[in-house]
């Protein structure tokens, strides 16, 4: 389990890597001894790729930007405050709040994708000389092989163009080596291929993943334990799904999802309902049984101080307008993602308590951030489904176990999946990534409650000034 890290270890590493500079361009290796002492032995390179985890965990990155905030901002989730509402309107022209923000995270994204390079050049040495198994070494160069190729396309995502409708136009950088040298960016497309190539030979190196054959296991034994806080075989698979639904590879994102399923899904089975409303001070809002892969999040609950608990001034909550709650869960109040989630406050309005603290400090799943869940398969399944009932199956089995009763038909299978996305996800970053992806003109807006008041989103993030500046 990913909870303590060596940071003397890390902090060699980052002195070589990342030096004293700022950007990616920048980074030089400086001393080679110093290098060879990180990766003179197994435990020390283990504990460099729990480094890199711990770096993604970065508010700039997962911990917050890309998942509780800024992107969950963009997604029209929360009536914001003071710096963010800049960000609620789309205005990427502001100097003092926005561009910061996002010249942060390009930094702190690209920085991360360098530890990795240099982990993965450095592991293969490692390998040649027999300080560690071959068997070992392929676990750890995948995951961090889907480290890059997941970093890469969420910045594809966010800095790129929408890609349905401009592929071939320029999107951003895509870097494979530690040498520092500049690279082109790249086209939408191009940067696409990159990623896949990447998770295609991720899969491949973790064909022996322990998760396969034993599944979840508790256990502090690197290479077997909690491997849904890693990228595992299955969480590989899922990211390549998500990853070919967006570059408009349906049949193949079809097959991934299902294979996810049909394989994994023994491991990552439905949290029973009990496992929220029968532990009252311990309650597993995020349906952690699920999560295909969760970061180790340090910050989470002071995050949730920080943005969304009741003790804050209403002029500074990360809240929800309640008609557009109540819009976006279709005023149902069976569904286990509104009430055990949203909960009445003294302030008068609901609360978003997803990422609250638990009593109990020794559950497993506590501090655990989902990046990737089992229930968005389903939702890939119903989207690329060609049988209109077996697409309706899937989306059914989802509200089966949220605690909805089963659609009969529907009109339009698209526009329920819409409304999944919206009920699912939240405080995980995925909303805004999935109007992109449809390109959708307009989206509810989240300072009104009225239905009909839309906002017009502004999908293409522009470079960081740091980054064209550069060029």
């Amino acid at each position: 389990m990913i909870r303590k890290y060596n940071y003397i270890i890390l902090l060699c590493l980052l002195s070589i890597v990342l030096g004293s500079c700022k950007k990616y361009l920048e980074i030089q290796p400086e001393d080679k001894y110093t290098k060879d002492q990180v990766f003179s032995n197994e435990y020390a390179i283990r504990e460099v790729l729990n480094g890199l985890y711990n770096s993604l965990a970065n508010n700039s990155l997962y911990g917050a930007n890309l998942t509780l905030t800024s992107v969950e901002v963009l997604g029209q989730r929360y009536n914001t405050f003071n710096n963010y509402s800049y960000l609620q309107k789309y205005d990427y022209s502001d100097t003092y709040h926005v561009q910061p923000l996002f010249d942060n995270l390009w930094t702190q994204a690209y920085s991360v994708i360098a530890q990795a390079n240099n982990f993965i050049e450095e592991l293969n040495k490692a390998t040649q000389e027999g300080i560690i198994p071959s068997t070992k070494a392929d676990l750890l160069k995948g995951e961090a092989m889907g480290i890059r190729a997941l970093i890469h396309f969420d910045l594809l995502r966010l800095f790129g163009p929408v890609y349905t409708t401009s592929p071939e136009d320029e999107a951003i950088p895509y870097y494979t080596k530690a040498d520092a040298k500049a690279q082109p960016i790249l086209t939408a497309t191009q940067v696409m291929d990159n990623i896949l190539a990447d998770l295609s030979e991720a899969q491949e190196l973790l064909d022996n993943d322990p998760v396969i054959a034993g599944g979840v296991i508790a256990s502090q034994d690197f290479y077997t334990g909690y491997r849904n806080q890693r990228l595992n075989y299955y969480a590989i698979m899922a990211l390549r799904a998500r990853v070919c639904l967006y570059a408009g590879n349906t049949t193949l994102a079809h097959d991934l999802a299902k294979e996810v399923l049909d394989e994994g899904e023994t491991w990552f089975p439905w949290l029973d309902y009990s496992g929220i409303v029968s532990e009252p001070d311990n309650p597993d809002r995020i349906f952690s049984t699920e999560v295909l892969f969760g970061i180790y999040n340090s910050n989470l609950y002071t995050n949730f101080a920080n943005f969304f608990s009741s003790d804050l001034q209403d002029s500074q909550i990360f809240s929800a307008h309640p008609d557009r709650l109540v819009q976006a869960f279709e005023d149902n109040e069976n569904d286990y993602r509104y009430t055990t989630t949203w909960l009445n406050s003294i302030k008068g309005y609901r609360i978003f308590y997803k990422y609250a603290d638990i009593e109990d400090q020794t559950e497993p799943w506590r501090f655990i951030q989902p990046l990737i869940r089992k229930t968005e398969m389903y939702y890939i399944l119903a989207e690329t489904e060609t049988d209109p009932d077996a697409a309706l199956d899937y989306l059914n089995t989802v509200r089966y176990n949220r605690g909805l009763t089963d659609l009969s038909s529907v009109p339009d299978i698209n526009a329920e999946i819409q409304k999944e996305y919206q009920k699912e996800f939240w405080g995980e970053g995925q909303l805004f990534f999935y109007y992109k992806r449809k390109n959708i003109s307009y989206i509810p807006d989240a300072t009104n409650g009225y239905s009909w008041s839309t906002v017009y989103p502004v999908y293409v993030v522009p470079l960081p000034l740091s980054e064209t500046n550069s060029r």
